[in-house]
């Protein structure tokens, strides 16, 4: 079951980055990261959780199958 909120947390919070553009992350420079002044800033944490949000209901459903 943890993995599950995890993963649907990651999954969430990078959807959200994506629909408004702006990175809120751990050190980020108030007002979060901007997609379009700060590039690297946004597209490498917010594909970072993305992954470990798939990868986390990858597992879920792993445990539920084994």
């Amino acid at each position: 079951m943890l993995f599950l909120l995890i993963g649907l947390a990651a999954i969430t919070w990078s959807g959200y980055s994506l629909a408004t553009g702006r990175g809120y992350y751990k050190g980020c420079p108030p007002g979060g990261y901007d997609r379009a002044r700060d590039p690297f800033g946004f597209w490498a944490p917010t594909l970072i959780i993305l992954g470990i949000g798939v990868f986390m209901m990858l597992m879920f459903v792993r445990a539920l199958h084994g």
